[in-house]
């Protein structure tokens, strides 16, 4: 089982956000979340990346507790798809940076101009991120999410700021990747159709 989640809760102060929460999402599951904005989708996200912790309950990826250093190597995360970046470093740089934390040596420059390919990130790849749009910045977000071939990838509407030519590319670049569990948070209804399994928010003792 890639992912699992077992009884878990987010409350900020007194205000629950989701709380009762189980999944099992065994690989290759394309689990969408769903629901108004506000509705605890990305704080949930956020709980698996370890930038956030359960209230209650837990969480782990392939074995490991969710945050663990363990869990972090195999979870790819783009959260904002158009920000993270370092402005005055170009995609490629951005990426290579990346690369480096994951991969050694050569490794590190074959998966950066793999993925640059994959994502048609070269014509923009030399441009410093600051004076590249959205949409290109969030492909550059995209790709340095799926470096190190991670188990898992967590997506927060990755579709927003991409054109539809750049929307297939990431579709396709998924679908190359079939034992990648994927958990993505898309208010677009062509995404619900790509997805095995939708959960919807708020999640109140849902099981």
């Amino acid at each position: 089982m890639t992912l699992r989640v077992r009884d878990a809760a987010r409350r900020f102060g007194s205000r629950p956000v989701f709380d009762g929460l189980d999944l099992d999402v065994p690989a290759g599951t394309r689990l969408l979340l769903d629901g108004r904005n506000g509705a605890g989708k990305t704080t949930l996200l956020r709980c698996l990346a370890g930038t956030l912790t359960f209230t209650a309950g837990e969480a782990s990826v392939a074995g490991h507790p969710a945050g663990s250093a363990q869990a972090r190597r195999l979870t790819g995360v783009c959260l904002t798809p158009e920000q993270g970046l370092y402005g005055r470093l170009s995609g490629h740089d951005n990426l290579l940076l990346a690369a480096r934390l994951r991969l050694a040596g050569p490794a590190a420059r074959t998966a950066v101009a793999r993925l640059e390919t994959e994502l048609e990130i070269e014509p923009f790849a030399r441009v410093p991120t600051e004076r590249c749009s959205a949409g290109m910045r969030a492909r550059v977000t995209i790709a340095r999410a799926l470096l190190g071939d991670p188990a898992l990838l967590l997506l927060d509407e990755p579709g927003r700021s991409l054109d539809v030519h750049a929307r297939a590319l990431l579709w396709a670049a998924l679908d190359r990747r079939r034992d990648l569990t994927c958990v993505l948070v898309s208010h677009h209804p062509e995404d619900r159709d790509r997805c095995d399994r939708a959960l919807s928010f708020p999640v109140h003792g849902e099981r």
